[in-house]
C-alpha cells in the first residue's frame, strides 16, 4: 500500500505532466477548433472527405459515436463507427502509460496504424454494403466538387443513388 506522501506526489506528477501537455498542444486544439467550427459552418460537417466529395470517409461517424459512447448509448455508437471502440481502447492505453505511469507508451505507432486498418476495412464493407444508407453512411449532395462540377453531382447519383 502506498504512503499518503506516495500518493500526493504521485497525483502531482500526473497533474504536471497534464498541465504540461494541455499547454504544448494548445494552439494545434485552437487550430482545430477554429478549422471544425469554420469547415462545420460552411459545409455542415468537419469531414473534410465529405465537405470535397460528398462521399463519407473511414472516420465519418466518429464523433457521434464517441459522444453516443459518452451518454451511455452503446449500440447506436457502434452503428455509427464500430471502431470508435478500438480508438477508445487505445486512447485508454495511452493516457494510461503517459499520465499515470509517466512513461511513453509501447507500440503507439504499430497500434494506431493497426486501428486505422481496421477502420480502412470497415468502411471498405460499410461502403459495400451499407452505402448509400443511414448516416454516416450517405452522400452529401452540397460538396465542392457538385458546386464546381455539375456533372459530378450527377455521376454520383447515376453510381450510387436509386
Amino acid at each position: 500500500m502506498q504512503q499518503p506522501g506516495n500518493m500526493k506526489t504521485e497525483l502531482q506528477a500526473i497533474l504536471e505532466r497534464l498541465r504540461r501537455d494541455a499547454k504544448n498542444y494548445r494552439l494545434a486544439a485552437a487550430a482545430f477548433l477554429v478549422y471544425a467550427v469554420v469547415v462545420t459552418l460552411l459545409f455542415g460537417t468537419i469531414c473534410p472527405l465529405a465537405a470535397m466529395t460528398g462521399m463519407p470517409c473511414p472516420g465519418c461517424g466518429s464523433t457521434r459515436a464517441l459522444f453516443l459512447v459518452l451518454t451511455g448509448r452503446f449500440v447506436e455508437a457502434f452503428h455509427y463507427n464500430p471502431c470508435i471502440y478500438l480508438w477508445i481502447l487505445l486512447a485508454v492505453y495511452v493516457g494510461w502509460q503517459r499520465y499515470i505511469r509517466g512513461k511513453k507508451a509501447a507500440g503507439v505507432l504499430s497500434l494506431t496504424g493497426a486501428v486505422a486498418a481496421a477502420m480502412i476495412l470497415v468502411y471498405l464493407y460499410r461502403m459495400a454494403v451499407d452505402f448509400p444508407g443511414n448516416p454516416p453512411m450517405v452522400y452529401r449532395e452540397e460538396n465542392v466538387l457538385a458546386g464546381l462540377i455539375p456533372a459530378y453531382d450527377e455521376l454520383m447519383r447515376r453510381l450510387f443513388l436509386p
